[in-house]
């Protein structure tokens, strides 16, 4: 959260999918979660750990993980928040269908339509988790209760948790496709480098950050300071527009999430190409050096070696296919399965395999 010129701005939404992890995907047998509650209990007198299994995991309706400390946060108070990838407004609806919100919300065209549909598939997949469990009753929070959460097994109370215990409130039920909706009606959605003013004193702009169709960095500019906040980035993209290094520059304060390619820039400061500036004596010896870094970073050299690997992965799966097998590869980024789809057209195209 950020305060610039009297208005809070919120830094993106997401939703902690990894939490999910502590819930079983399908209802166990009633005898095997009476074990499973019978041998925790004499675990933790025992005080003996073991390896987890199907029976440790939650058998209830799963809850979702917000951001730290947002069900304490007052979402009337924000007046601003700026989305920079469609995972990054999962956990929009939780703010949208807060009583009297009212900030304005940002976020790109292509990250707006792919995050809809990303909280639309979320929402449809619970459902079916719903089938499972039957309606909502006082019974299926039990989990939450400590002596629930006192018998899971180490790692999953870490989850549940968190490092210092004070993660619990951060779990809420799923929302709607209704919230889902009415959240989107309050999205104003923006194209790169076009520029939105805010109030009349904040100018906000979207820049390419290279990862994803429609993934951003932002700019805010005010009357006493200008800020920059850098997502996840790729200098270099096969499927999205590259890196907009150019619009970050004067501003004076930059705000850094995380890169996707660390190695890149830890290269470039071995490199000899690398300026310091607190030795370059000449400012034309400084451009020049900004000039051959530009450049280093944005060599394709990474994108070649990403389109082999995706090649790689395309052959092996036409050969399991050939062999009547099935593929299922586990993708993180959107952009990377795109081009995986483009890659195999390509394969079939070229070999005799229907």
């Amino acid at each position: 959260m950020l305060s610039v010129s009297g208005f809070r701005i919120l830094l993106d939404c997401p939703l902690d999918l990894s939490s999910l992890a502590i819930f079983s995907p399908v209802p166990i047998a009633l005898e095997a979660h009476e074990s499973l509650e019978t041998d925790s209990v004499v675990r933790k007198k025992q005080k003996i750990e073991k390896t987890l299994d199907a029976n440790d995991l939650v058998c209830a309706e799963p809850w979702y993980k917000t951001v730290k400390s947002l069900h304490l946060w007052d979402a009337t108070f924000i007046d601003v928040i700026l989305i920079s990838s469609p995972t990054g407004m999962l956990g929009l609806p939780f703010l949208t269908r807060t009583k009297d919100f009212s900030a304005k919300i940002y976020v790109t065209e292509a990250a707006a339509r792919i995050g809809q549909l990303m909280m639309e598939d979320l929402v449809s997949m619970h459902m079916e988790l719903r089938q499972f469990y039957g309606p909502e009753d006082s019974s299926f929070l039990q989990w939450m209760r400590w002596e629930g959460l006192e018998v899971l097994p180490s790692e999953l109370k870490k989850i549940a948790l968190g490092t210092d215990c004070e993660e619990l409130g951060a779990w809420m039920p799923l929302y709607s496709a209704v919230d889902v909706k009415d959240c989107m009606r309050k999205v104003q959605t923006l194209k790169y480098a076009e520029e939105a003013c805010y109030n009349g004193t904040l100018v906000i702009k979207a820049l390419s950050s290279g990862l994803e169709i429609g993934t951003c960095n932002w700019t805010i500019s005010g009357p006493k300071r200008n800020i920059a906040y850098i997502s996840s980035s790729i200098f270099v993209s096969t499927h999205a527009m590259d890196f907009n290094f150019l619009g970050l520059q004067g501003n004076d304060l930059v705000i850094f999430s995380d890169f996707s390619t660390l190695d890149t820039t830890e290269n470039m400061e071995n490199d000899n190409t690398y300026c310091d500036p607190v030795t370059s004596s000449n400012a034309s010896d400084d451009l020049y050096n900004l000039e051959e870094i530009t450049a280093s970073l944005l060599k394709d050299d990474e994108s070649m070696e990403e389109m082999e690997k995706l090649a790689f992965i395309c052959t092996c799966a036409f050969d399991s296919v050939r062999a009547g097998g099935s593929v299922l590869v586990p993708i993180d980024r959107l952009g990377i399965f795109l081009c995986l789809l483009e890659q195999m057209s390509l394969l079939l195209e070229s070999s005799s395999l229907k």
